[in-house]
């Protein structure tokens, strides 16, 4: 180590006096030039020494560079886990396959969230405030993508094509064409998610089960004109009914859900005139329900009219008997007292009441020894002649 410190502290000329020196010893200094040479650096030391500091100096910057690198990716590989969970969305975090809690607790609810990336952790999000839409897959003729987007109805073979026109069977052996939308939310997300393989399909398998049942218990008519509501109910029913038995985890409202049912295409001209016919029936019903009304009501109208009179004349009469059995009672007294007077006044209030319009009035008193009077009346006298005017 000495040695090559002093070859490092000869100058820019000590190579060439080492070698002179070396020289100019004789043989018998063998041994000693050997030893002595020995220690000498070689020519190239100094730029070998020059190359590791170099590469010493390389290393240590790549050390620095891998160091930033690392603390990048390990930032980045945090970063990685933050996700955000939309607001018609909850979020289950998975732990190698299984979910981290249980019930409410395994749900995460809408905002930023954050989790170790995968194969650590998993996430799954599902969609549980968003209305879900599956439509029934049977009892439809077949409909392009393109014809229901432009309100198109495809043309109406000479008859029912069993390959690709759906129909169900009605109560009364007739066949129609049914169509179901429903629509529907997830109530319990981690059950639906991880319980069911394709859990819409089962729903919709739920509706086509539905529809058949429904309209097998209807005939073609209540079903397409006389019941629609009913139908539809029915039909809810059943869907609600599968739900439950089948534990999907789904809710829907009933109103919210479309069901159309119509009768087959071929024959619409003869429901057409069914219908038409039923039309002009029911409106001659309701013209004759009315006319029968208006009579009813006239008649009834006059009977009441008729009855209320006879009970206001029978009123009135036996109003006015009774004032005269009250009349006669009060005077009674007075006759009993002294009957002729009474008779006499009582007739000749009579006579007054009698010969009240009469022009001229005649009274015959009998004669106190009780013999009649006569008397004469000349009728179709002569008209008195009017008198002339004196001359002056």
């Amino acid at each position: 180590m000495s040695d090559h410190d002093h070859s490092h502290s000869h100058g820019p000329g000590a190579d060439d006096h080492a070698h002179s020196h070396a020289h100019s010893h004789g043989p018998g200094d063998e041994h000693d030039h050997s030893h002595s040479a020995a220690p000498e650096p070689p020519p190239e030391a100094p730029m070998e020494d020059s190359n590791t500091q170099a590469l010493a100096d390389a290393l240590k910057s790549s050390f620095v560079v891998v160091r930033v690198v690392m603390i990048g990716l390990i930032a980045l590989f945090l970063a990685s886990g933050i996700f955000t969970v939309g607001p018609q969305e909850v979020a289950i975090k998975l732990s190698f396959g299984a979910p981290t809690a249980t019930g409410e607790a395994a749900l995460l609810k809408p905002g930023l969230h954050w989790s170790f990336p995968r194969p650590i952790n998993e996430i799954v999000i599902i969609p549980k405030d968003k209305v879900h839409m599956v439509v029934s897959s049977v009892g439809w003729y077949p409909v392009t993508k393109e014809q229901e987007l432009a309100g198109q109805e495809p043309p109406a073979g000479a008859s029912l094509n069993p390959a690709s026109d759906g129909y169900t069977l009605t109560a009364d052996g007739n066949i129609m064409h049914v169509k179901a939308t429903l629509r529907y939310t997830i109530s319990d997300p981690v059950r639906h998610e991880f319980d069911f393989i394709g859990a819409s399909n089962l729903v919709q398998n739920a509706l086509n089960n539905a529809l058949h049942h429904a309209a097998a218990q209807f005939t073609v008519d209540k079903a397409t004109r006389q019941d629609i509501a009913g139908f539809k109910e029915k039909l809810m029913n059943r869907v609600q009914q599968l739900v439950l038995a089948y534990g999907l985890s789904i809710e829907f409202d009933p109103r919210s859900c479309d069901v159309i049912a119509i009768p087959p295409r071929q024959v619409k001209a003869a429901f057409d005139a069914v219908l038409e016919a039923e039309n002009d029936k029911r409106k001659t019903i309701n013209t004759a329900q009315g006319e029968a009304n208006t009579t009813r009501t006239k008649a009834q109208a006059e009977a009441d009219s008729v009855r209320n009179s006879g009970r206001a004349d029978a009123t009135r009469t036996v109003q006015a008997a009774q004032a005269d059995a009250e009349y006669f009672l009060a005077r009674l007294p007075e006759f009993q007292r002294n009957p002729q007077l009474f008779r006499d006044r009582r007739l000749t209030e009579t006579m007054a009441t009698v010969l009240a319009s009469a022009q001229e009035k005649y009274f015959l008193v009998e004669r106190t020894d009780g013999t009649p009077r006569e008397l004469r009346i000349l009728l179709n006298r002569e008209p008195l002649k009017p008198v002339a005017p004196k001359q002056p």
